[in-house]
């Protein structure tokens, strides 16, 4: 069997120092932090905030088309698959709406400037309401919302004759 050797003198003898080597990216010395990038920093922080906050605010929009391809794809009957889609079409969107504050309140509660969020809670909320308005469409379309004159008839009262002919 033969031996197999490694000469490892020439990694050896040369001194590394701590100087020689680059810092890694995204690592700032203390001199450099307090020269005057901290105001730099929160704009960068406040922007980076603000499209934060838009990607959330859109992101309803991006279900609606996928809630609206299941309710075609549950069609326009009334069994307990096309209920239960379109009741998930329904609370969705409310939920969201009535948790509006809590959506954006990791956007507010972060260190650094203050971004305004009331557009982008705006917008947020009128997708969602595009959503529930999908929602009672589809309830329309399944019959199940009192839309004609024929489904209030028990409310009306009954004619009252004056004379009977036998």
């Amino acid at each position: 069997m033969k031996k197999v050797y490694a000469d490892l003198t020439p990694l050896l003898s040369k001194p590394r120092t701590a100087k020689a080597l680059a810092d890694p990216s995204g690592f700032g010395s203390p001199s450099a932090l307090a020269s005057g990038t901290s105001v730099s920093a929160r704009t960068d922080d406040s922007a980076l905030r603000t499209s934060k906050a838009w990607e959330v605010a859109i992101g309803p929009g991006k279900s609606l088309p996928m809630q609206m391809f299941m309710a075609w794809m549950s069609g326009t009957s009334v069994s307990i698959f096309s209920i239960l889609i379109t009741g998930m079409i329904l609370m969705s969107p409310v939920r969201a709406i009535l948790g509006v504050n809590q959506t954006f309140a990791p956007l507010l509660r972060a260190k650094g400037a203050r971004v305004d969020v009331s557009m982008q809670k705006l917008v947020f909320v009128a997708i969602n309401v595009a959503g529930v308005l999908f929602g009672i469409y589809r309830l329309s379309i399944m019959g199940l919302l009192p839309t004609t004159s024929s489904d209030w008839l028990a409310f009306i009262p009954p004619k009252h004759y004056l004379e009977y002919s036998s």
